[in-house]
């Protein structure tokens, strides 16, 4: 391991949120990130296949997913199911690689426990943000366990743990809440000989407990005399070959942006759908009635063991209180909200206890106060407590500082929501951690979340970017790598028919009526094509159908016109990607890229892709495949594929995607250079 090593500088994506707005509708967030984690892990451990659905595909699950990959488990994914085929107790063999977590303390300390009771080397590492964590409090009981660690000082990553064939099970009491910790050791627990136990002195969230039940694990909980909760866990149980199913709800601590942006934002109306509403991690929600919030529960109902419930949410004139110390376990994740609600608030609300936020993926304490006082907000620390004084209106106005905070950036993009003056967030990259879809889905319901308008001087005036190639040809990553770093508005045309196909599965309509496609495709809208709607099997059946409609072509070739066209005029430019954009869809477009590669160069990426995705596939299939889309393409008699007579062509054959992007980044720069001296 070598921690010196550079890693390439990470793109920075400032983004601006603006008020004057209500949030109306109905919504659902993504699934669970605590129970997405622990879905794919005991999936692991059992002897049979364990269907998962509405997993949270945000980066920290997905280097979950990736991590078991790497340690013998299958995990595929089809549309909206993950398949996760279970080796068993004891069953994981050692990773040829570096275990990369990527920005997941969940999945690094949750991963450690479970390959603590093998007797072989696994070596964990991750971004920057996580390798500054210390994870002393997971190692002291592992080690106690058998495990011996290598790890940079102040026990941070990145780290080896060598395993034990030995291990010893143990009567750990935590020395702080931590879901965390308790949740490593009963993993670790699974393959120690005995029964393995936790003392808990503070109640933290049992997603843990209940899947080890869920999954026929022999877990067992018992409250002491003094008031603590013991829960244990039988190793090495004999198994027999089962399979499950696991529905993940919503990610309460995801739904707590969006409850607070309308709590504070006037004339709010929000129903938000299927929220996993365990009583270990709704403290914020609590918090709110007791402020005055108006909150409803709806149709509360157990899914897999968890409950869950659909969440009535009204602007709401809140007051200050005192949050408890005892109640942080249930919220920990959501104090950066709770302190933009507060700012709202009338009077002095007081957070009491939050020590366990200075080790967070940021010093999360110093961070909430540092934005709230540059967003004009009345608030001060005492030790671990935080002090809040609300004002009916907050200026904003400010750039918060997020570090790499995925909790910081939503938080202030929602105070942008109802400040006088726009809230900037440094950098909003990490939100993709936990909540990939955020800010489509808040501009969804009415707020108003965009990338700040270009202010370099070489790039005054906004430009349009069009970018063709054959299938598979990277042409997709380069245009959403130029419109992240030129702050450009990007067209994902690939979803047009999807979300054709979604309007009329959803009216209730029929997909092979050309009235009915024809009325969905005039009423698409840019919200449409980030729902999550469109990866089900029966939405793709949709688009394929109505794609066979010259008219419904035709009425999407406009949208891409018309999406271009009030880009341009609104100054912040817009970049598209797909089937005839050069030569048809954007004729005029101020920049032109044909991205190619060689037919073999192709199939190779889609292989590579594909088995990333967990598909096997042969390689010599997706080789034919790519070979037959070409002929079609080239043979087509309106439009066949072919660069535009300006376009700028690149072979990628031999180059790796940052090097295409730099290429078209510096043709870019150069004109732009050239046409203002």
């Amino acid at each position: 391991m070598d921690e010196d090593k550079k890693q390439p500088p990470r793109p920075i994506k400032p983004m601006v949120s603006k008020g004057g707005i209500a949030l109306k509708g109905e919504c659902t967030v993504a699934g669970d990130k605590s129970i997405s984690h622990r879905a794919l892990m005991f999936g692991s451990q059992v002897i049979g296949t364990t269907k998962i659905y509405g997993l949270l595909e945000g980066e920290d699950v997905l280097c979950t997913a990736e991590a078991l990959r790497s340690l013998g488990v299958t995990i595929s994914r089809e549309h909206d199911k993950w398949t996760v085929i279970g080796v068993g107790v004891g069953g994981l063999c050692e990773s040829l690689d570096v275990l990369d977590m990527g920005n997941s303390g969940t999945s690094t300390r949750l991963l450690m426990g479970l390959v603590t009771p093998y007797n072989f080397t696994t070596f964990f590492t991750g971004d920057d943000s996580l390798k500054s964590r210390p994870m002393a409090r997971v190692i002291t009981p592992l080690t106690q366990i058998g495990a011996q660690f290598q790890a940079r000082d102040g026990n941070r990553l990145p780290l080896a743990l060598k395993g034990t064939d030995t291990p010893l099970p143990i009567n750990y009491t935590l020395p702080v809440a931590s879901a965390q910790v308790k949740s490593a050791i009963l993993l670790a627990g699974l393959n120690i000989p005995g029964i393995t136990t936790i003392i808990e002195k503070e109640a933290t969230r049992d997603h843990t407990e209940n899947m080890l039940e869920y999954f026929g694990f022999n877990v067992q909980r018992q409250r002491l005399d003094d008031g603590s909760l013991s829960i244990s866990v039988t190793g090495q149980p004999h198994q027999k070959l089962a399979n499950y199913e696991i529905f993940v709800p919503a990610d309460p601590s995801s739904a707590a942006f969006l409850a607070v942006a309308a709590l504070i934002c006037p004339d709010s109306d929000l129903l938000i759908r299927n929220i996993c509403v365990n009583p270990l991690r709704i403290g914020l929600f609590t918090t709110l009635k007791e402020m005055g919030a108006k909150i409803e529960f709806l149709n509360e109902r157990k899914i897999a063991g968890e409950p869950v419930a659909d969440i009535h949410i009204k602007y709401s004139q809140l007051k200050a209180v005192t949050v408890p110390a005892s109640r942080a376990p249930s919220m920990i994740d959501e104090y950066p909200i709770l302190a933009v609600a507060a700012a709202f608030a009338k009077g002095e609300t007081k957070m009491l206890g939050l020590s366990e936020l200075r080790v967070k993926e940021s010093d999360r304490l110093n961070a909430v106060l540092s934005a709230l006082t540059a967003c004009g907000v009345s608030a001060r620390a005492e030790g671990d407590d935080l002090y809040v004084k609300g004002s009916p209106k907050i200026k904003g106005g400010a750039t918060v500082t997020t570090n790499f905070d995925h909790r910081i950036a939503m938080a202030f993009l929602v105070m942008g929501m109802a400040s006088t003056e726009p809230v900037t967030v440094d950098d909003a990259t990490a939100i993709a951690t936990s909540f990939p879809n955020f800010s489509d889905l808040c501009n969804s319901l009415g707020a108003r979340i965009s990338a700040p308008r270009p202010t370099h001087p070489s790039n005054p005036s906004p430009i349009v970017v069009a970018i063709d190639g054959p299938a598979a040809s990277g042409k997709g990553t380069l245009a959403r790598r130029l419109a992240e770093h030129l702050n450009l508005e990007y067209l994902d045309t690939g979803s047009l028919y999807r979300a054709v196909g979604m309007k009329v599965i959803y009216a209730g309509k029929d997909p092979s009526n050309l009235t009915d496609a024809m009325e969905a495709a005039r009423t698409i809208d840019i919200e449409d094509l980030a729902n999550p709607r469109l990866r089900q099997e029966r939405i793709g059946q949709a688009a394929s159908i109505v794609s066979a409609f010259p008219e419904v072509r035709s009425a999407l070739l406009e949208f891409q016109r018309e999406f271009a066209r009030k880009s341009a005029l609104s100054g912040r430019g817009a970049v598209l990607d797909g089937r005839d954009i050069g030569t048809v869809v954007c004729p005029d477009a101020n920049f032109k890229f044909f991205i190619t590669a060689t037919l073999f160069a192709r199939a190779k990426r889609r292989h590579k892709e594909l088995q990333g995705q967990g598909i096997e596939v042969v390689f010599d299939s997706v080789l034919e495949d790519l070979r037959e889309r070409d002929e079609r393409d080239e043979k087509r008699a309106i439009a066949p594929l072919r660069p535009a007579d300006d376009a700028y062509i690149i072979d990628s054959s031999k180059l790796d995607a940052s090097e295409v992007f730099k290429k078209s980044n510096d043709l870019i720069n150069k004109t732009i250079k050239n046409t203002s001296s």
